[in-house]
């Protein structure tokens, strides 16, 4: 081991609690080496359905491997494919105006599928009258309101030509790479269709500035829809069996997603702390347990695929699950833990923390868990472990500080992360989830909060 790594090693000592010094310890130097490796240009981000992303599976089902931790993907495998059809367009939307040309992803985002549209503009505030747009494309004077868009169409719009709120500014690039439309995730009970929106493009202000000036002029919005692409994802699935009697049948459900964004306008996006810091915990907890003496109830692990494009692999796994959804009476998410909170740099929050019994339980063992800090970001339902939960299975994220600035930016890199933090992390919960696979405790909602 290096000096630096000795030194990762003796911090992550000092940081975890004395509860959970009993058992294996964090390996500082495999963390260290899986967060490298997932965040390197080799893996480019890990997008999702690419080939990249078949690579990152392929090397975690390597780990797994290494560790002597058996595959639970169908005939003893470690990769659980997932096939999807992704909408797309006919050719980028494009908005034109006279002599002016704008393109998807450059001056307009037009998130939806919407009729091809010819027609004069008009510039309209909030406080006009939603008649005065009737067939015409109206160009909005102000923020994207959703009532007064719906008002606007209901009254006979053709389109509506707003700028959106900065969150989506900061999230361009991201957001025009979005398919226009639900994914269909095959072997999977196709999920309600959403009802169609208003047809809404956004703009850049300095888009909806050079649109106001031509008020008037004659437009042209085209965005139809083109073929569906299908493309592949890969949960990596592997378990420890339960020593005998009746509760080797039980499950605890350890996972995280591995994928990431990837390259996004010539840019890596490293994904370091979302989400190769919980998939290399769910790792090292593999390893900690295989070397362990083994424990009462079994223990899966799962890293899932593209629950950045909208949780296609848990989605999927919930429809063909390696051990009945029954068995299954926790499932702990790990996501960001690799930067402390500002708030409290020891603490650890519970997506959902006051929908079940779990969360106190595992910090009565030690565990420095707590109460979302963050309510009205609804971290419970925006990870994996939602699509479990919706099933009845007690399921909740593990998080450390969600919202830091690199979040989805690529400036999420390993360089950004606190290291000795992390590998704190996983070795002060280590002790609390080995009760949890040892006790005869099962977790349970707390009335009226199952989702």
């Amino acid at each position: 081991m290096s000096r630096s790594l000795a030194l990762l090693a003796a911090i992550a000592t000092a940081l975890a609690p004395m509860s959970a010094q009993a058992g294996p310890k964090v390996c500082a130097s495999c963390v260290t080496s899986t967060m490298k490796h997932l965040t390197g240009a080799k893996l480019a981000g890990r997008a999702c359905g690419t080939d990249d992303d078949l690579e990152t599976a392929r090397y975690l089902a390597r780990r797994f491997k290494a560790y002597g931790v058996k595959g639970a993907a169908p005939g003893g495998g470690y990769l659980q494919s997932v096939q999807f059809r992704v909408p797309t367009y006919a050719s980028l939307p494009v908005l034109q105006v006279g002599e002016v040309r704008f393109v998807h992803g450059e001056g307009i985002l037009a998130l939806t599928p919407m009729p091809d549209a010819t027609a004069s503009l008009v510039v309209l505030s909030k406080d006009g009258a939603p008649a005065e747009g009737a067939g015409r494309i109206v160009v909005f004077d102000g923020l994207y309101d959703p009532a007064t868009a719906a008002a606007l169409v209901k009254a006979g719009a053709l389109a509506v030509i707003a700028t959106p709120p900065d969150r989506f500014l900061k999230a361009w690039d991201q957001l025009a790479t979005r398919p226009p439309g639900p994914v269909e995730v095959l072997g999977v009970e196709a999920p309600t269709p959403r009802p169609a929106g208003p047809p809404v493009v956004f703009a850049r202000p300095e888009t909806l500035a050079t649109l106001k000036l031509r008020a008037g002029t004659s437009a042209n919005i085209t965005a139809t829809l083109g073929a569906p692409i299908l493309r592949t994802t890969y949960n990596v699935l592997a378990e420890i069996p339960g020593r005998s009697g009746p509760a080797r049948r039980e499950v605890v459900l350890l996972s995280a997603h591995h994928d990431h964004l990837g390259v996004i306008g010539g840019q890596l996006y490293p994904g370091a702390n979302d989400d190769a810091s919980g998939t290399a915990a769910v790792l090292e907890f593999a390893r900690m347990m295989k070397s362990g003496r083994g424990h009462k109830r079994r223990v899966q692990f799962a890293l899932f695929g593209c629950e950045e494009q909208g949780g296609h692999g848990s989605r999927y796994y919930l429809a063909h699950p390696p051990a009945p959804l029954g068995d299954v009476i926790a499932n702990l998410q790990f996501e960001m833990i690799g930067v402390p909170d500002p708030r409290d740099r020891q603490a650890l929050m519970l997506t959902g923390w006051e929908r079940s019994n779990l969360g106190p339980a595992l910090k009565a063992r030690g565990a420095s868990l707590g109460p979302d800090p963050y309510p009205q970001e609804n971290f419970f339902m925006r990870s994996d472990n939602y699509q479990l939960a919706r099933k009845g299975v007690v399921a909740q994220t593990i998080s450390a500080w969600p919202l830091p600035p690199s979040y989805h930016q690529p400036s999420d890199t390993l360089e950004n992360l606190d290291l000795p933090f992390m590998i704190g992390v996983i070795q002060s919960l280590a002790d609390p989830i080995r009760w949890l696979l040892d006790s005869d405790f099962k977790p349970d909602w707390n009335p009226g909060m199952k989702p």
